[in-house]
């Protein structure tokens, strides 16, 4: 039995009733579990793939600790590559020695990779918690 989605809930009762149910059996229907079961989500959501069952607090905490690490590392790296790009314009415009623009580059780009290195293994206990299904 096909009913219009905009039709009333007395209405749709009042048919049952013209089909000849009887009010006891209008009342179980509307009292089973399978009328009051909510609509399971589409397994393309993307919230629904990555639930790994955490509260939603913990689930924030998560994406705000996440986030923190994400913004710290990635200005540290940016900081250090400002302050390469830095000397090498102080050494173009001749307030230091080919040596020292070269020491410092290379000393910044090695705290960029030592940033990246020790950041990554905080990144991948990260992706576990948002991708693992525990």
């Amino acid at each position: 039995m096909s009913t219009p989605p905009t039709m009333s809930l007395t209405a749709k009762i009042d048919l049952l009733r013209k089909k000849g149910l009887s009010d006891d059996e209008i009342d179980q229907l509307l009292a089973s579990p399978a009328s009051s079961e909510p609509v399971k989500a589409s397994p393309f959501n993307m919230a629904e793939m990555v639930n790994n069952g955490s509260s939603i607090e913990e689930w924030n905490k998560q994406v705000d600790e996440t986030e923190k690490l994400y913004i710290n590392t990635e200005a540290f790296s940016v900081l250090f590559i400002g302050i390469a790009i830095i000397i090498n314009i102080l050494n173009f415009k001749g307030y230091f020695g080919n040596t020292v623009a070269i020491v410092g580059s290379v000393i910044c780009f090695v705290l960029v990779a030592l940033v990246q290195v020790f950041s990554a293994p905080k990144y991948r206990e990260k992706i576990k918690f948002f991708v693992k299904k525990r």
